[in-house]
């Protein structure tokens, strides 16, 4: 009788356990298939659409796509998941599409390691993959998207080929969608994410438009956005982020993204004058930008118009051509109907001039940034965008600790030194050198300070031992509570 019980416990146990993960294959067009489709290696579903048709696959299964052309891909019906399913070329990237579209309910996807463009890329004003508000929880991994193959040649490009290429490249306009580690080439914006979003590790490079959009609690990390032309009226940012119909943006997140204005030719034709961080329609409630490098030529480097309770630190904004001067600047102001921006701490930045009131009213305290004189004077090398200060430069082991965040740009902790450096980069360097700069402040005519009367933050640090990360909490002076930064510690 024991036996019998315990036997019978067995099944049990066997049957309430999760139905173990699938792999299932799907051939390319024009594949010749013989039987039935069964979703295996010698038998693959025709489409993704018929793996899905076929009611067989389900969370935490995968769909292995042969090598070959998809074609454009609508993804609709009997495409809500509860877990993850994954959708990635069998080998490399060698799974093509021209276009892939979700639509309806379409939740939990992962789309991994695919190519996408389109073999005619004659049709203009499209989307390269898009999905709308209804579809969330979306994934993309890796994906080599261009607006036609031969893309990587478009500083040979002229400006009616651009005017005939006008593909966006990424629009996920749902909520709680990753996008990381994709290549995005010569398109018209780059990237677009809906709330709740991680654009995390991606390389945008030549464009049209924007780089990158990112609305309410975005995370928009480890970036990097390159070469931008110019052949319209618009006005390119290389990240840009505006409230619509009266909204809000809260909690954004800019951290230690790499915006390049142009790598090519300084006299080619399309070279763009690039608006690097560009934050004009706000109200932008918790608002952090840490860690980010903007080399354009435009004024505005990283500009804030109407924020409410903001960090801005560690930000290294230059003059892309090398140039000195005033441009491009850091700027925090009033939101365009004239609301004061309140509750902002501005510290550790380089940029080649700032502007901005402190006010110990608001709470707007700008704290330890210095004025970039001339570039190669203070950069190790900026002709090839190598923005590291020199050891003269008075930038090193010069920031303010108390809220320098604990990585830079490249993931370097700080402080590498006795203190934290100024700007983006922190120079490894062996913590007991004395060396020339490391202990001297910057030259007074470089260094902004608040008044002495306004109140500075308060910062704590916390470590997760046990997911290994490190958070960073920040009271502004205005008292409102900021998360600066969750990393994994190295």
């Amino acid at each position: 009788m024991l036996k019998t019980v315990t036997l019978l416990l067995g099944l049990f146990a066997l049957s309430a356990s999760p139905a173990l993960s699938e792999t299932y294959y799907v051939a390319p067009l024009g594949a010749t298939l013989s039987g039935a489709p069964a979703g295996t290696n010698s038998l693959p579903f025709p489409s993704i659409q018929a793996a899905f048709k076929s009611g067989r696959v389900k969370g935490g299964d995968t769909l292995l796509l042969k090598d070959g052309a998809y074609g454009s891909v609508i993804i609709e019906a009997n495409a809500a998941f509860t877990s993850p399913v994954t959708i990635m070329s069998q080998n490399g990237k060698a799974a093509q599409f021209d276009r892939i579209r979700l639509g309806q309910d379409t939740r939990n996807i992962i789309f991994k390691n695919l190519s996408v463009w389109p073999r005619d890329p004659s049709t203009s004003g499209a989307y390269l993959v898009r999905s709308y508000n209804t579809v969330t929880d979306i994934t993309l991994d890796g994906l080599d998207i261009r607006s036609e193959e031969n893309a990587a040649d478009f500083m040979k490009w002229d400006a009616a080929k651009w005017g005939a290429r006008k593909f966006h490249g990424i629009v996920l306009a749902g909520e709680r969608n990753t996008i990381v580690r994709n290549t995005i080439t010569a398109v018209y914006d780059g990237i677009s994410g809906g709330p709740d979003s991680l654009i995390a590790d991606n390389i945008v490079n030549g464009y049209d438009g924007d780089g990158i959009r990112a609305v309410s609690r975005g995370t928009v990390r480890g970036n990097k956005i390159t070469n931008c032309v110019k052949t319209d009226a618009n006005h390119d940012d290389g990240f840009q982020s505006f409230a619509s119909n009266g909204g809000t943006i809260t909690d954004l997140v800019l951290d230690s993204n790499v915006i390049i204005e142009w790598t090519g030719s300084a006299n080619h034709p399309l070279r763009c004058t690039l608006q690097g961080i560009g934050l004009f329609g706000g109200p932008y409630v918790n608002l952090t930008v840490v860690n980010n490098v903007v080399s354009v030529s435009h004024s505005h480097g990283i500009s804030i118009y109407g924020a409410n309770g903001a960090m801005v630190l560690n930000n290294t904004i230059v003059n892309s051509r090398g140039l000195s001067g005033l441009v491009p600047y850091l700027a925090v102001r009033p939101l365009k109907d004239g609301t004061l921006s309140k509750d902002v701490l501005v510290a550790n930045n380089l940029a080649m001039s700032i502007s901005g009131a402190a006010s110990a009213e608001n709470g707007i305290v700008f704290r330890n940034n210095s004025i970039i004189s001339l570039p190669s004077l203070v950069f190790e090398n900026p002709a090839a965008f190598d923005y590291r200060p020199k050891v003269s430069s008075g930038y090193i082991d010069t920031a303010d600790p108390t809220v320098a965040p604990p990585t830079d740009v490249t993931g370097q902790k700080r402080a590498s030194g006795l203190l934290p450096d100024r700007g983006a980069y922190e120079v490894k360097k062996d913590a007991a050198s004395t060396g020339p700069g490391l202990l001297s402040p910057p030259p007074a005519s470089t260094v902004t300070t608040a008044p002495p009367t306004t109140t500075g933050p308060v910062i704590k640090t916390h470590e997760d031992k046990k997911s290994g990360t490190i958070t960073t909490i920040v009271t502004s002076p205005g008292g409102s509570k900021r998360i600066v930064l969750t990393q994994r510690k190295d």
